[in-house]
């Protein structure tokens, strides 16, 4: 009787793991981070760091929307503060190269209900008693969705009348292929970008979301000239935007100088607004990673439309040269710090203290001569 309980329950599970699709937030375990960077990496490669994942955490909740559409961080507050305190990444594909089905004996899958402040509590209801079960940081939170159609679009205007073919090609009116998703991989793989969330452009009166991008991404390789551009066109409310990100190359290194963006019949050069640390650049052969902060492209000129673009959380890496993976990671974080700098002060505090002592070691003498009584006689004065 046990085992046919335990069979019914394995087959829900697994009927449950196969109607789940991405994109996906993982969230939880401390080696959710090493799944950030296999965006490019062959599907044999990416296999295992999944698996393994599934194994070590000693439980695993998966959350399953009922659609594909942007979790706003507004409409869930708890949820957002419970991801941000810990390790998490977004994976935006809409298949898992593995399914934590059959990877580990402890997995709850919870269908939601589709409102946002319900959701919101259940959410991290769920994962907060799985958390008092197994212990901080050994519980694997997975959020997906159902299985709905896929990530690619080909748009076109609805007319009353079906376009008419001409002998030079398809319709003028039927829209490219276009990809939702935040990896932009130029043809032949000799550019990435990879982000977190679409790219935001800020115009003077409005904020546009480059969510769906056409999947013809393009790498003007002008190596022996210094520079490189990487383009990408989106399609936002049936309007072309194209961005073309800039890297220069001098001395083996490359760096991210500006976009240079076209919206309509707005053009405009953006330049990238940072440090050192913060402007995104590394040793060719190598990528650029951040996290921590926004990279900001502003407009020099205040009175343009065009004011700024946004990129969240992103990794890029020019001159990719056809590898499907990305190179050894450049982040931006600096070097000097506070803890860095509090032990620099300790070391130069203690070196000091070496140095005084070894000054006063140095600066003893021995005595030349020694008095003795052959040298020096004692003599009494006897008076009469």
């Amino acid at each position: 009787m046990r085992l046919i309980l335990v069979g019914i329950l394995l087959g829900l599970v697994y009927s449950c793991g196969a109607t789940i699709s991405g994109p996906f937030l993982f969230w939880g375990h401390h080696k959710v981070s090493s799944l950030q960077a296999q965006a490019l990496v062959e599907a044999s490669s990416r296999e295992q760091p999944l698996t393994q994942l599934f194994r070590e955490a000693k439980a695993v909740v998966v959350f399953v929307r009922n659609t594909t559409s942007r979790l706003e961080g507004i409409k869930y507050p708890k949820f957002q503060n419970l991801v941000k305190s810990g390790t998490w990444t977004y994976l935006p594909e809409r298949r898992l190269i593995a399914e934590p089905f059959g990877y580990n004996a402890n997995i709850e899958v919870i269908s939601l209900s589709g409102h946002g402040e319900e959701d919101d509590a259940e959410i991290v209801t769920a994962y907060n008693d799985a958390l008092r079960i197994y212990g901080n940081g050994e519980v694997l939170g997975i959020l997906a969705s159902r299985e709905e159609e896929a990530h690619f679009l080909a748009k076109r205007e609805t007319t009353e009348e079906e376009p008419k073919k001409t002998a030079e090609g398809p319709p003028a009116d039927v829209a490219e292929e276009t990809e939702a998703s935040f990896i932009y991989v130029a043809e032949g793989n000799k550019a990435v970008l990879s982000l977190n969330g679409p790219p935001e452009l800020r115009l003077t009166n409005e904020t546009l979301r480059l969510e769906e991008h056409i999947k013809q991404i393009t790498f003007d390789d002008q190596h022996a000239k210094g520079y490189g551009r990487l383009s990408i066109t989106f399609m936002h409310s049936g309007e072309k935007c194209t961005l073309r990100f800039k890297f220069s190359l001098a001395r083996g290194t490359w760096i991210g100088r500006n976009v240079a963006v076209e919206h309509n019949e707005l053009k405009s050069v953006l330049l990238a607004r940072g440090d050192d640390y913060t402007v995104p650049s590394a040793p060719l052969g190598f990528s650029n990673r951040c996290s921590a902060n926004d990279l900001s492209f502003n407009n020099p000129n205040k009175n343009e439309t065009l004011q700024s673009l946004i990129v969240s959380d992103f990794q890029v890496q020019p001159w990719l040269n056809g590898r499907k993976e990305f190179g050894e990671v450049y982040d931006c974080v600096g070097f000097i710090s506070a803890p860095i700098l509090s032990g620099l002060f300790v070391v130069t505090l203690l070196l000091g203290i070496l140095g005084l002592g070894i000054s006063a070691m140095l600066s003893m003498h021995t005595p030349n001569r020694f008095e003795s009584s052959r040298s020096k006689q004692l003599t009494f004065t006897v008076q009469e």
